[in-house]
């Protein structure tokens, strides 16, 4: 498992332009985990940049593996997304869900940590120190979170 996520890293593009960025058409790094299919799109190590929505600049180094899941539809109309902790195959999964000016924005997933402590840090390591995006966290077992996952309904409001 681990040379899959080692050479999937390597297969990712981590400087795109930004409309490829909003197209989605750049190269990503594709694995299989627990029967899920993910893509990164930022490795670890890598740097995750954008600009905010009152036109901000920021960037910032990119601590887990971060992407989506694929075939899957999140609030925000993108695919699910997902940090990847140490242990993807046999860690634990936790929802978090994040805010964006006060109210729900989307769920973020931590696939593979060891417990709740490490996958609020893992999630907060990944973005600027000033983040204030963070709600809830909740540690979810594997056949509640797949049936979530593939709702199509649920993701609309927080997992909590």
């Amino acid at each position: 498992m681990i040379t899959d996520i080692e050479q999937a890293r390597k297969n990712v593009d981590t400087d795109p332009t930004e409309a490829q960025k909003k197209a989605g058409n750049y190269k990503k790094g594709h694995i299989r985990v627990r029967g899920f299919s993910i893509s990164i799109e930022n490795p670890k190590g890598s740097y995750r940049k954008g600009t905010d929505p009152s036109g901000q600049e920021w960037k910032t180094m990119m601590h887990n593996d971060y992407g989506y899941f694929t075939k899957t539809v999140g609030k925000d109309g993108d695919a699910i997304d997902v940090f990847l902790g140490d242990n993807p195959e046999t860690g634990k999964i936790f929802a978090i869900d994040q805010n964006c000016g006060g109210k729900f924005d989307e769920t973020k997933v931590m696939l593979g940590f060891d417990n709740e402590s490490d996958a609020k840090g893992a999630y907060l390591s990944n973005y600027q120190e000033n983040w204030n995006g963070f709600s809830h966290i909740t540690e979810v077992d594997e056949e509640t979170f797949r049936k979530w996952l593939y709702d199509g309904h649920r993701q609309r409001k927080p997992f909590y």
